[in-house]
């Protein structure tokens, strides 16, 4: 979440100049407009200060469960017949999580007080997503509000799904990597100097592997602070200009092209795109709407890019694979030719969701091999930089024994 001030008009002409917070330029724009104001500047405000509320809301965040439970229990809630405003009422009383409990008691009083379900959404853009908002105006508008919420939980589910098996399956690789890190770094700068200052005073011949060690633990002891320091900064920067767009090219590029690696990411993001585009034109959307929201919950930026061409060529009459044929790495044959299948038989929405179901399970299976695969690899790093530093501390001792006798 941001802040900007804006300059606005009213329906009576009037000027408006305020500020406002929002995830971002256009949807702080789309919730002026919904609010009947008319923007006509919106700029970021500039804070060198540590933002408390954002500091908060890090650890007050409304995790996806509680959104999943939520829009869940609104559409059986619907469907029984009750009221939007009352039944929002009764969820905000049942919500476990206070922060996301105010948030529902605050768009039942807008949605009593006149205002649409999906409007009132908009006030919350860090919890409701476009994906969110816009399928709840289509059920809206066309009178099916039950039915589009029960596909955006069903949606939001196995993105859900699909997100924490891929975490699973890193967690423990990463966690080990790091604690290696860790141990290696002490080990280095603590332990191992006082046993190779044993050697430099023997005055002898060591062993290549010997001198190599020796080297390392001599520049960790001597500098193991500024190293400590430059890895810390190294992080930091490097998380911060992964967001950047001049790092999310870079990045992003390069995973396309990791060995392993690339495969799952295509495959993940192919899985998303595909299980929200067809749950969005299940839910009555436009296709070229579809297109454009569905293009903003892919993680790739390249993935976006296509996503979103395809939606301006869609616009102007071109068939939907012409933008997906140009990227036949990223979109595979099996994607276009259903999508074809689809359009032909007019179906698309049905065709795509079992496609996404098709990539979910490759996706699962991939998963649970990667857990396997990864966990050996992982032992065989540890056992070869472990048997490397034994074989450089013992050979000289040994050679010191032999030398004795």
């Amino acid at each position: 979440m941001a802040n900007f001030s804006y300059i606005a008009r009213t329906k009576t002409g009037a000027i408006q100049k305020d500020t406002i917070t929002a995830l971002n330029e256009a949807m702080a724009a789309e919730f002026l407009r919904a609010q009947g104001l008319i923007p006509s500047m919106i700029k970021p405000l500039a804070s060198g200060n540590i933002d408390l509320l954002k500091v908060f809301e890090y650890f007050h965040r409304i995790k996806m469960l509680d959104k999943i439970t939520f829009i869940k229990n609104l559409s059986v809630m619907i469907k029984a017949g009750l009221p939007v405003s009352k039944s929002l009422k009764i969820l905000a009383g049942q919500t476990p999580n206070k922060k996301f409990a105010k948030i529902v008691a605050d768009i039942a009083k807008q949605v009593e007080s006149g205002t649409s379900l999906g409007d009132a959404m908009l006030k919350f853009p860090n919890v409701f997503s476009s994906i969110f908002v816009s399928m709840v105006r289509v059920g809206e508008a066309s009178g099916t509000l039950d039915q589009n919420l029960n596909y955006l939980s069903e949606q939001m589910q196995k993105d859900y799904d699909l997100v924490s098996k891929a975490k699973g399956a890193l967690t423990y690789p990463i966690i080990v990597l790091i604690a290696l890190a860790i141990v290696g770094f002490l080990m280095f700068t603590f332990v191992l100097p006082k046993l190779t200052s044993t050697f430099t005073d023997l005055h002898t011949s060591l062993p290549f592997t010997t001198q190599v060690v020796v080297g390392l633990v001599n520049i960790f002891a001597s500098y193991g602070l500024f190293i400590l320091l430059f890895a810390i900064l190294a992080i930091v920067g490097f998380l911060y200009w992964r967001k950047t767009n001049s790092g999310q090219k870079v990045i992003h590029k390069a995973i396309l092209y990791l060995p392993v690696v690339s495969g799952i990411v295509i495959k993940i993001n192919l899985a998303r795109f595909i299980r929200v585009f067809g749950s969005l034109l299940k839910s009555g959307m436009p296709i070229v709407e579809s297109l454009e929201v569905s293009s903003k919950v892919v993680g790739n930026i390249y993935f976006q890019k296509v996503i979103s061409e395809a939606a301006a060529k869609v616009k102007i009459g071109s068939p939907l694979t012409a933008a997906f044929e140009k990227e036949p790495r990223l979109f595979s044959n099996l994607v276009i030719q259903m999508i074809q299948v689809g359009e032909e038989s007019g179906s698309t929405d049905v065709v795509l969701l079992e496609v996404a179901n098709f990539y979910e399970s490759e996706l699962d299976q991939t998963m649970k091999n990667l857990s396997s695969i990864l966990e050996p690899v992982i032992m065989m790093i540890i056992g070869v930089v472990v048997g490397f530093i034994a074989v450089a501390l013992i050979s000289p001792i040994y050679n010191i024994s032999q030398s004795i006798n």
